[in-house]
């Protein structure tokens, strides 16, 4: 069961299993027509149409410019940044306090070591036991653990490395000012699956994490 803000079940701040759910979450993704839509829903497009509609007047999505199509263009939909606070973002703001404070009185490295501990525990009690195999597969656990797909992350596989791209950064404000955050997020992940993890994070309008996992074990 995934955990949203407050200790709350992920499900209870934003409805995965509605067609609202579904659309909120393939919009954090990526922009997409309607068309696309409709096909990734099964519905017809009148009907993704009134849902968007309906999202637009509660100020969760927008249009976002428009591709050519054969008779006519496409509208492109996206979230917008009331409709991306739907999905949980932890404790921003006392975060950033408690990093701008420890900040102030320990060491850069000192600082690194008191977090990279911390959040390589919150990792474990997040993810819990992920059992034996390549990192590969203890990746394709952990995403699965936290609700893959369904909760809008993406996990790109290469030759290589995998690519774990959630759909939002649950910290950007706090990340905005402290970047070294993501890094030591990557670090926690590493040592977990035993491999290493270097962040590709999207920065700017729509931030988006990224952690790049090398498939061969560190």
């Amino acid at each position: 069961m995934q955990r949203g803000k407050a200790g709350g079940r992920l499900e209870d701040h934003l409805p995965f299993g509605t067609t609202k759910g579904k659309m909120l979450v393939l919009l954090c993704r990526t922009r997409r027509t309607v068309g696309e839509l409709a096909e990734d829903l099964g519905l017809t497009n009148n009907a993704v149409r009134a849902q968007l509609q309906r999202m637009q007047r509660d100020g969760l999505v927008r249009p976002a410019g428009s591709r050519r199509g054969v008779r006519k263009p496409h509208v492109d939909y996206e979230l917008t940044n009331k409709g991306r606070q739907l999905f949980p973002r932890a404790y921003e703001p006392v975060l950033a306090k408690l990093l701008d404070g420890l900040g102030e009185r320990l060491s850069p490295q000192s600082l690194r070591h008191v977090f990279a501990g911390v959040l390589r525990g919150l990792v474990r009690d997040r993810v819990g036991e992920v059992g034996k195999g390549d990192p590969r597969r203890r990746l394709s656990a952990i995403v699965g653990k936290l609700g893959g797909s369904d909760a809008g992350i993406q996990l790109e596989a290469g030759r290589d490395s995998s690519l774990v791209r959630p759909c939002i950064c649950p910290l950007a404000s706090v990340t905005a000012s402290h970047p070294e955050l993501c890094a030591w997020f990557a670090g926690a992940i590493g040592e977990v699956l035993g491999t290493q993890v270097k962040e590709e994070c999207e920065r700017g309008d729509s931030p988006r994490c990224g952690f790049r996992v090398a498939h061969r074990r560190a």
